[in-house]
């Protein structure tokens, strides 16, 4: 039988006292047995753990832990090899080595937006990778950033592409990731791209075009689901695209997890935005949409409802995003808000500077790109512990940390 057999059978058999998620470290001087079972006689699971291992504490009996390892194995362990980890004691590196936690990684793509999403692991070890977006010329950081999590390149490691609408800051680096993506979601033929259309073409049946119905599940039980595409929402299903400007056009998710949830929808506008407005649920990430831009997204009712507690606006040094009164409105909601990059703009957001990831202002695009991705901001969700972490240079984890909005 297998090891999760036997935990599942232990959970059967001894009645566990459920508690919220907690981090434990194994003392120092010490190490640690892990065991199928809370009692001394069980058989081990694995190699002691060393002094200094951090794991996530499930549940627990009068004298064992039931923990679960970064790797997502889990077992019970003897509770006096262990000291308690507060949250201001955790690292972003602490957060980020884990499998069992949710990743958003909002990449710095300098003028644009992509973003990376990494699920959970399930139990057989499987883990789906979702990317919205690709910016403009930015198909070697999104690679990088895979292969720092654990990705190999080879194969189909993105288990779906969505790309929001047809903007060259969306979607220019689209051919080099084709190659790695197992499905690929757009919002059709309106506005496309004659270069795009002819490269999906060679996909064969890969291509599948975006419906407000859509809804699917992935590894450690993430769903996405479409709430507005070709500027018709769940709220007014009815609308025509356009074919003028495709901003309207822009797919709009929903990514849920454990009682978090995170909206995103690359340059959506106002008409839907106001459509939204009538019966969107609130959030705990926003996406901003339009990077920020005050003269077509986030108007005052749509993110009055989505009532985001963080607000990440994905930005470069053009176009002066995010605008003040953008970051105003929704900082006046009670949202903490969060950029990429800084800008020198009359009318761009100046902060705080550890609320932007990356606050270095080169004039020359070539000094950007031999910079990197310094702006890239991650968000980890812990379910079982009902807590997300904002990561980003210099900014402390006690004031990254934010409890999820069930």
């Amino acid at each position: 039988m297998k090891i999760r057999n036997y935990i599942l059978l232990s959970l059967f058999f001894f009645s566990v006292c459920l508690s919220k998620a907690q981090q434990l470290e194994v003392k120092s001087g010490k190490s640690a047995i892990v065991k199928v079972a809370p009692n001394g006689s069980a058989d081990h699971i694995g190699e002691r753990l060393p002094a200094g291992t951090r794991v996530t504490k499930v549940s627990e009996q009068p004298r064992y832990y039931l923990i679960r390892q970064s790797n997502g194995l889990e077992g019970w362990s003897y509770k006096g090899n262990f000291i308690e980890i507060e949250s201001s004691q955790l690292s972003g590196a602490d957060l980020l080595v884990r499998n069992d936690v949710l990743k958003i990684i909002i990449l710095d793509v300098e003028v644009g937006d992509a973003a990376l999403i990494i699920c959970p692991e399930n139990e057989d070890g499987e883990q789906d990778v979702i990317l919205i977006d690709t910016g403009e010329n930015d198909a070697d950081r999104i690679k990088n950033e895979l292969v720092s999590n654990g990705i190999s390149l080879i194969g189909h490691p993105i288990t779906r592409f969505y790309i929001s609408h047809y903007d060259f800051d969306h979607m220019g680096a689209y051919e080099d990731v084709l190659p790695l993506s197992k499905v690929i979601y757009d919002h059709g033929n309106n506005n496309i791209k004659d270069y795009y259309y002819e490269s999906i073409k060679k996909r064969g049946n890969d291509r599948q075009l975006m419906t407000l119905d859509y809804e699917e599940e992935f590894t450690g039980g993430v769903k996405i689901e479409c709430i507005a595409v070709n500027q018709s929402t769940d709220f007014d299903p009815d609308e025509e695209p356009s074919y003028d400007g495709d901003n309207e056009n822009s797919i709009a998710l929903i990514v849920s997890y454990d009682g978090f949830e995170y909206f995103t929808a690359g340059d959506l506008t106002f008409s839907a935005e106001k459509s939204l407005a009538e019966g969107i649920r609130n959030c705990d990430v926003y996406h901003v949409n339009h990077h920020g831009s005050s003269t077509t997204s986030s108007q005052l009712d749509f993110v009055t409802k989505l009532d985001p507690e963080v607000s990440i606006a994905s930005n470069g040094k053009k176009y002066g995003h995010p605008r003040k009164s953008v970051v105003q409105r929704l900082v006046g909601l009670g949202s903490k808000f969060y950029q990429t990059n800084v800008t020198r703009h009359s009318k761009g957001n100046q902060p705080d500077p550890k609320y932007v990831a990356d606050d270095t202002y080169h004039d020359k695009s070539w000094k950007e790109d031999n910079e990197g991705a310094r702006g890239t901001i991650r968000v980890v969700v812990d379910g079982n512990a009902d807590k997300y972490y904002v990561l980003m240079p210099d900014l402390p984890i006690d004031e990254a940390t934010f409890s999820i909005e069930k």
